[in-house]
């Protein structure tokens, strides 16, 4: 019985550590995504600089960039936000007795 606990108890914490090294992949990724982004708003930019006034269709960079502005904004602020502690849960006590007697 002890070793069942023991296992039991095991698998709980190694199910919590991976879903908090997920939790810092995901920051991660979002923070791979916000430099992509940055870099992403320099070459808009670079290529609002290039385009030219007078040319009888225009592309709106400024909603272009309003809209990496929102994205970049929502990531930061997710990433700022405390992060809840993962809190595994509690394991009842399991019966040691599954025979019933009868008097």
């Amino acid at each position: 019985m002890r070793v069942f606990k023991t296992i039991l108890f095991s698998s709980l914490i190694a199910t919590s550590t991976n879903a908090a090294a997920d939790i810092w992949a995901e920051r991660e990724a979002l923070s791979n995504i916000q430099s992509e982004l940055a870099a992403l708003e320099a070459l808009v930019l670079n290529a609002r600089a290039r385009s030219n006034a007078s040319d009888r269709t225009q592309f709106d960079y400024e909603i272009l960039l309003s809209d990496l502005r929102k994205i970049q904004h929502g990531i930061t602020h997710h990433l700022t936000v405390p992060m809840e502690p993962v809190v595994p849960s509690t394991i009842d006590a399991l019966s040691v007795n599954y025979t019933e007697h009868k008097q």
